[in-house]
Order: C-alpha cells, then sequence, then structure tokens
C-alpha cells in the first residue's frame, strides 16, 4: 500500500472511529426526527402540497443551508488549523510525501466521509416523509403537483449535495489555515455570508456557496422556487429555469484549495514563525 493510499484510509479510519463523529451525526439527523414530530404530532401529510412543502423546506433551509455548513465547519477548520493549534504542524513535513499532497488526501477523505453521511441524512428524511403516503390517491387534490416524482427530486439531492460539501468543506479548510483561531471567522462567514448574504438579491450573494447550490437545484427542480414565495419576476431572475451555478461552484472549490495549498507550502518554507505559533 502506497503512502497516499495509507494516508487516505488512516484518514477515513480516524474520523469514523473519533468521538467527534457523533456531532456531526446528531446536526445531520436533525431533519428526520422534525419530520418524524410532524407526523406524530400533526398526523399524516393528507395533502401532497403539504408533503411538498415540509420535504423541501427542510432539506432547503435547514439541511443545505445550515446543517451541512456546519459539519463541514467543524471538519474544515480542523483539518490543519488544530495541528498548528496544538504545535504537531511538524507532523505535516514528512519528507515521504509533500504537505500540500498529505492536505489533499485528507482533505478528499473528509469529504468521502462527509458525502456519506449527508447523503445518509437525505435518504432517512425522504423515507420518513413519504412512507406511508399514498401519492397516487393524493395529487388529485393538487393540480399543480399532479406531476411531482418524490423519487426525481430525491435523486438530484444526492448528486447535488456531493458539490456542497465539496465546496463548503474547501472554504473551511482555506479559513483554518489564515488564522490561529479559525472557529471565530469561520461562524462569522456562515452566519454572514451564507445565512445572510446568499438569501438576499444583492451582488455579494456570488461568493456565497448556497447561492449556486440554489441556482443549481431549482434549474433541475422547477417548482422549488415557490418554497421561498418570492415575487415571480424575482424568482426568474435568481433562479432562471434550466440554470446551473456547478461551474461556480467547482471554481470556488479550486481556488478556495489552491489557496490552501500555497499556505501549506508557504508555512513549510518559516519554521520560526511555526514554531511561534
Amino acid at each position: 500500500m502506497g503512502p497516499i493510499t495509507a494516508l487516505f484510509a488512516f484518514t477515513i479510519r480516524q474520523t469514523l472511529l473519533n468521538r467527534k463523529i457523533c456531532l456531526p451525526l446528531i446536526i445531520l439527523a436533525a431533519p428526520t426526527a422534525i419530520i418524524i414530530l410532524i407526523r406524530n404530532f400533526a398526523g399524516e401529510l393528507p395533502e401532497v402540497e403539504a408533503a411538498w412543502r415540509a420535504y423541501h423546506s427542510l432539506v432547503q433551509f435547514l439541511l443545505i443551508q445550515l446543517l451541512i455548513p456546519l459539519v463541514c465547519l467543524i471538519y474544515g477548520t480542523a483539518l490543519v488549523g488544530a495541528d498548528v493549534d496544538a504545535g504537531t504542524i511538524v507532523y505535516l513535513t514528512t519528507r515521504r510525501m509533500r504537505r500540500r499532497t498529505m492536505l489533499l488526501v485528507k482533505f478528499a477523505a473528509n469529504v468521502l466521509v462527509l458525502v456519506v453521511l449527508c447523503d445518509l441524512s437525505i435518504v432517512l428524511l425522504h423515507a420518513c416523509t413519504f412512507v406511508g403516503l399514498d401519492l397516487q390517491s393524493v395529487t388529485v387534490r393538487s393540480s399543480a403537483f399532479a406531476d411531482w416524482n418524490p423519487t426525481t427530486d430525491f435523486c438530484y439531492y444526492l448528486l447535488i449535495i456531493p458539490a456542497g460539501v465539496l465546496g463548503f468543506l474547501a472554504v473551511f479548510t482555506l479559513i483554518g489555515l489564515l488564522t490561529a483561531r479559525p472557529l471565530t471567522l469561520s461562524i462569522f462567514y456562515l452566519v454572514v455570508v451564507e445565512l445572510i448574504v446568499s438569501n438576499i438579491p444583492v451582488g455579494a450573494r456570488v461568493y456565497s456557496v448556497t447561492h449556486y447550490l440554489r441556482v443549481t437545484m431549482a434549474g433541475v427542480i422547477p417548482e422549488l422556487p415557490r418554497v421561498y414565495e418570492l415575487p415571480e419576476e424575482l424568482s426568474q431572475e435568481l433562479y432562471s429555469p434550466g440554470a446551473t451555478g456547478l461551474p461556480e461552484l467547482f471554481g470556488i472549490t479550486l481556488v478556495a484549495l489552491a489557496l490552501t495549498t500555497t499556505l501549506v507550502t508557504v508555512r513549510e518554507l518559516m519554521p520560526a514563525k511555526l514554531a511561534r505559533e
């Protein structure tokens, strides 16, 4: 087994066996817990529109906009930042592997673990929302949703969420190298950029990962803008039918990773500064 494969397998094993894994598991289980509570106390979701809104609202406003970036914040800021804080950054100077290579391998391993966890969250939410719900009998009550196919939307989410994990984790990994105390800056970015700026029609929203995820999902699920309850003109401007934000999203990911690997290389050339940190 080569050093890259060994590090990849070690990182996955270390991530899964670490007690910290309990926190993202609890966080990502929140949408499923909420839909279970709704169905337990409010009864079944008899109307197809009620099921549609509950499902997409939990995915859009809770899972994708808050919980997935929060989980990526937990792992991204600690990918290298924890080594700097603990003074163990020297571990990354192994001669068998360049530091930037080690960083990218650890990043890829964390992406794989988080994608599996996030997609599992979608699977559980989908199952708990539609179990026992006969869509064939209820769609006749709402002609606007007569052609709705939950399985199609579910497949789109499974495919798009990995792109979101890539973008969020890349951004928070970069923040983890920008400062010795990345948590404050990461929370500021999450709240201001991803939760506030991405939800208002301003030019600065193009700097948020959430915006491009939303554009992409609205492009493949035309009915999705109804969840946001925006005026038709504004909805068409922000989320054009058939549009995609994947190129921009991957661009953000590549730029963040390029800056991160550059910072890692620069820090390797400044041992005195690292010693002071």
